[in-house]
């Protein structure tokens, strides 16, 4: 039988402290990061500048930049652009600012098996 998780079994503390990028503001990166900073979180979001994912991110009082300067800035990087453009993004934008610690999160693993 599934286990069911609800509110009160997260453990937010494990995220104190951390940087939450948010790379993508679509259909899912919005929802991540709406809950993160709701659930108390500091996220920074990375979309195209002067795109829409990029206005509604600050329409919505995040602070936005390129992937780039998020990948650098943040402790847990959450990729959540489309499938196609994940390549292109990690290769030009996120590889090269990982070090040590950081932390890559995707929301499946249709480019990642």
């Amino acid at each position: 039988m599934a286990k069911i998780y609800y509110e009160k079994d997260a453990k937010l503390d494990l995220l104190k402290g951390k940087t939450i990028g948010i790379i993508g503001f679509g259909s899912q990166g919005h929802a991540h990061a709406q809950n993160l900073r709701d659930s108390g979180c500091r996220v920074v979001v990375a979309s195209r500048k002067g795109g829409e994912g990029w206005n509604n991110a600050d329409k919505a009082g995040f602070r936005v930049a390129d992937v780039t300067e998020v990948t650098r800035e943040a402790d847990i990087v959450v990729m959540l652009v489309p499938d196609v453009l994940q390549p292109k993004v990690y290769r030009e934008s996120i590889e090269k600012q990982l070090s040590s610690g950081k932390m890559l999160m995707f929301a499946h693993g249709f480019n990642i098996h």
